[in-house]
């Protein structure tokens, strides 16, 4: 079974699709392509309402919860949007908060084990 398939079934995303997922041997991590799905528009960061595409950001990198001791990054080219009321924004991501690098799914997922482990402790057993 596929590592993407997998994603799909407990962690999907609606309008976004995982593409493919790489071993990096030199970095001991997964990453995953991530792009938009075709016909889905961007939502605005701002008033999280659906817009037009105006352009995209370069690629950016967001850390998951690893996997079999792997580090493992979902890899997404942000969108910006021409909202009506807000103006250009940068599209709203289900996964991420702002500019954090981190996906809320692997923030909650640190928060879980610092409160059997100290944070100091935590940080250092899953290298972030």
């Amino acid at each position: 079974m596929l590592l993407t398939r997998l994603l799909n079934a407990c962690h999907h995303f609606p309008g976004f699709v995982y593409e493919g997922a790489r071993l990096c041997e030199a970095t001991q991590s997964i990453e995953i392509d991530v792009r938009p799905r075709k016909g889905s528009k961007p939502v605005c960061s701002c008033c999280n309402q659906p817009a037009r595409g105006y352009d995209s950001l370069t690629e950016r990198r967001f850390e998951f919860i690893p996997v079999w001791g792997f580090a493992v990054f979902l890899l997404y080219t942000m969108r910006r949007v021409d909202c009506r009321d807000c103006g250009v924004k940068v599209e709203a991501l289900p996964w991420a908060n702002g500019k954090h690098t981190l996906t809320r799914a692997y923030m909650i997922f640190l928060a879980q084990w610092a409160r059997k482990l100290s944070w100091k402790e935590t940080v250092q057993s899953f290298r972030s």
